[in-house]
């Protein structure tokens, strides 16, 4: 028996137990502990995960596809998240950007670059 499309649709709406059903995130970090922490918590809430450790990768990841969010370090091997914020910003204004930085002091130029959320991190 097929299933049909609104079923199949049904099937992937998130749900109180998965809320992030069905989402992209593209998280750019060169912390493996923080996304090994970031794919646990996608892994439960239900989204997928793309990561990236440089801007390069960063880049790399955008030419071929979309997701439906970035989270973006912004202390990089290669360079500063903020170029990339920036650069996505201009690019793809409807794209949420989330900035993340242990340095204290750089959510006011995560927010300029164009970054909507700041996490601080550890």
């Amino acid at each position: 028996m097929t299933d049909t499309v609104d079923e199949l649709l049904a099937r992937r709406a998130p749900t109180a137990a998965r809320p992030l059903l069905g989402l992209t995130l593209l998280l750019v970090e060169d912390s493996r502990f923080a996304s090994e922490a970031m794919r646990m918590l996608c892994l439960r809430s239900g989204a997928r995960l793309r990561r990236a450790d440089t801007l390069r990768a960063a880049r790399r990841h955008l030419s071929a596809y979309r997701p439906c969010a970035v989270s973006i370090d912004l202390g990089l091997p290669d360079g500063s998240g903020l170029e990339l914020i920036e650069e996505l910003a201009r690019t793809e204004p409807d794209l949420p950007l989330i900035a993340t930085s242990g340095d204290d002091g750089t959510e006011t130029a995560a927010r300029a670059a164009g970054a909507q959320e700041f996490l601080g991190t550890p």
